[in-house]
């Protein structure tokens, strides 16, 4: 959708314009879509946007707000168009190429944050292996602060200059250490939980992480892997053949993409 001049300077009808084209292009939540787009565009409410709808919008936002449509029509996620992100409470700055949290990524945090609170009196340690825009590793801070030190790893620069912007933003650096790699042997040390947002068995990336993870887990600690559907059987085996004395299970909840477990036993 590139700027429309027949179609009105206002409100309502650039959303109705906007709305038919994305229907047109087969997204998700079109009509949503729109809203989110002009509303972060203009600074404005959808409710807002709803109760106004002969307001009147600039030429040059309409053309950017066009330009935007385009984008999403084209499938480029609203987070990479806007460079904003809200996670969990959390408003993240997000570049373009920045990998985005995986749908189940909440799951992983609550889990995440579940382990680290079973865990005896001590130094708390997490790490998450491709921290993308550092989504996860943000809220596992944000949310415990008794962590003593939470490493994210990813292997492109840009998106860890930009996580670690956002971990400043929200006074969290003191506890965050971004690391720039591309599988668990980046981290200095064994952690109490490792996280992994996006794990697809058979691939380069899921057989470092398998070779590399053991050596990097304290005993009774845990692997998290956020799983694609219907892959719930093939990481099992998976985490079972690289963690032969581990307990590996698949824990799922409606509406969330599945999480493999692997927790190594504890021999204290």
């Amino acid at each position: 959708m590139t700027f429309e001049p027949d179609v009105p300077l206002t409100w309502g009808a650039q959303l109705a314009h906007a709305e038919r084209v994305l229907i047109a292009a087969g997204t998700p939540a079109p009509r949503d879509e729109a809203f989110e787009l002009l509303g972060f565009l203009l600074g404005a409410p959808a409710a807002l946007l709803l109760a106004q709808p002969a307001s009147p919008i600039s030429r040059a936002e309409a053309e950017t707000f066009g330009g935007w449509v385009s984008r999403r029509a084209a499938g480029e996620a609203i987070p990479h168009i806007t460079g904003r992100l809200e996670f969990m409470g959390l408003e993240l700055s997000v570049e373009r190429d920045s990998p985005l949290p995986a749908p189940g990524a909440r799951r992983l945090v609550e889990l995440a944050l579940e382990w680290t609170r079973r865990r005896p009196p001590g130094e708390l340690l997490v790490a998450e292996i491709g921290a993308g825009c550092g989504a996860i590793s943000l809220a596992l801070a944000s949310f415990e602060p008794r962590l003593t030190r939470v490493y994210a790893v990813e292997p492109s620069a840009t998106a860890l200059e930009t996580a670690a912007e956002n971990g400043a933003r929200y006074l969290l650096n003191l506890m965050l250490i971004w690391l720039a790699g591309d599988g668990p042997a980046s981290v200095p040390e064994p952690v109490d939980v490792l996280v992994c947002g996006q794990f697809e068995p058979s691939t380069v990336s899921a057989t470092r992480l398998l070779e590399q993870a053991p050596a990097k887990l304290r005993q009774g600690g845990a692997l998290l892997c956020g799983l694609a559907g219907g892959r719930e059987v093939v990481a099992a085996e998976a985490l079972t053949r690289a963690f032969p004395h581990a307990s590996v299970w698949v824990d799922s909840l409606a509406g969330e993409l599945p999480v493999a477990i692997a927790q190594l036993p504890d021999n204290r």
